[in-house]
């Protein structure tokens, strides 16, 4: 499965000017990432953006290279990445689907009918990188476990719930949520418990596409 990427062009990081913008030499670059992203955004990185001018940048970036390979660093496609597992019938057979669903003040990133159950579904970004494990967040995300406690409550009363970090590195063989953020670890710990099920897939991204690739193995610290 691949999630194609529009036409992208070879860029050099400068800086990261603020949460959502990188000077490069071709001028400022969307970031789609409040992550902090400090091994991958160093001075002098090559990178690859789609041109697509607005009054304060050039573009957005879409992929940097690390250590030999491509890394992707637009936090918004995991939700697209998730849909097409869901299309794929990964989770049964879809029935129907709707994006961007709002719940208890939060909003989840689908609801979806699959084999004849109600199930919400919340995607989530990963890039950064700890040898071959993949570690999340990377930033503290007092939002990510509010969304584990609402998926959490959802599970305990009958609905499927599933939260799914898309991690565009090539290099993951595993992956692992930070235990220095302790609130999403034990709210994560809970969900769990409450019967939602965690997952975690390796993403291969290209200067065309970005390539769904199998399921990482969980780890706990």
């Amino acid at each position: 499965m691949e999630l194609p990427l529009p036409p992208l062009l070879p860029c050099r990081i400068l800086r990261r000017a603020n949460r959502f913008v990188v000077e490069a030499d071709v001028g400022p670059l969307h970031l789609a990432n409040t992550g902090r992203l400090t091994e991958l955004l160093l001075p002098g990185t090559r990178g690859h953006y789609h041109p697509r001018p607005t009054a304060k940048t050039r573009g957005r970036l879409y992929l940097v290279e690390r250590e030999g390979v491509l890394v992707g660093v637009d936090a918004t496609l995991a939700g697209p990445l998730l849909e097409r597992l869901l299309r794929a019938g990964r989770y049964g057979p879809l029935e129907a689907l709707r994006r961007e669903v709002g719940l208890q003040g939060e909003r989840l990133d689908f609801w979806a009918r699959v084999g004849g159950r109600e199930a919400f579904f919340e995607a989530k970004n990963a890039n950064r990188l700890e040898g071959a494990l993949a570690l999340f967040p990377d930033a503290p995300t007092s939002r990510g476990a509010r969304h584990l406690r609402l998926l959490a409550a959802l599970a305990r009363e009958g609905y499927g719930a599933f939260a799914v970090w898309l991690v565009q590195h090539p290099l993951a063989e595993a992956f692992a949520l930070d235990p220095a953020d302790r609130a999403l670890l034990e709210a994560a710990q809970a969900a769990r418990e409450a019967g939602v099920v965690l997952e975690a897939y390796r993403v291969r991204p290209s200067l065309e596409a970005l390539r769904l690739e199998a399921p990482l193995p969980w780890v706990w610290l």
